[in-house]
């Protein structure tokens, strides 16, 4: 069964992930001179049947989980409806209580998301300025565990393969300044 649902409740993708897949429950700031404040090319929707699926989604979609699954089978450079639609989620066999936790823990991502925004601007010549917010999920490393920790019940991993989940791309985190947040 495929991650998106058909309904009324959108989250919000950005395309280009690099080290890290930004999912909100939220349209992400976006302005530019020409067109006014608008949804970024960069980013893309998706349809939840209501506030806890889109929960579900959102906290999935930012779990070290997907991205190592996006890694494996993507060109690691485009997030598409393709790889989400395949990604083997089985919503509809999840625990209603595992639901229920992944959907609070999305609420406390996305508020750990906006604490630690940055709102940018820049300079191009087809728009003018633009502005935009930034979003650096390394700082929100500690919630997205927990995602994985839920997601690790739902999936029947042991210890070890959570802790490779968990632990496998440190690099992530970055040492030298290149740590694979923001938008590009």
């Amino acid at each position: 069964m495929s991650l998106v649902l058909v309904g009324t409740t959108t989250v919000y993708f950005h395309n280009t992930p690099r080290y890290w897949v930004r999912a909100m429950t939220f349209a992400p700031y976006f302005w530019n001179e020409r067109d006014g404040e608008k949804l970024s090319t960069q980013v893309k929707t998706l349809a939840a049947k209501n506030k806890v699926d889109a929960g579900v989604i959102t906290a999935t979609l930012n779990s070290s989980l997907f991205y190592w699954w996006f890694t494996i089978l993507s060109d690691c450079r485009h997030l598409n409806t393709r790889e989400i639609d395949h990604f083997p989620l089985g919503a509809s066999q999840m625990d209603q209580q595992l639901k229920q936790e992944l959907s609070y823990w999305c609420e406390e991502l996305m508020h750990d998301y906006r604490h630690h925004t940055i709102r940018k601007e820049c300079q191009y010549k087809t728009t003018g300025r633009v502005s935009y917010d930034e979003f650096y999920p390394r700082h929100s490393k500690e919630i997205i565990d927990k995602i994985d920790c839920i997601l690790a019940q739902h999936y029947g991993f042991t210890d070890e393969e959570l802790d490779f989940i968990i632990n496998y791309i440190k690099y992530r985190m970055g040492q030298d300044g290149d740590n694979g947040d923001g938008e590009e």
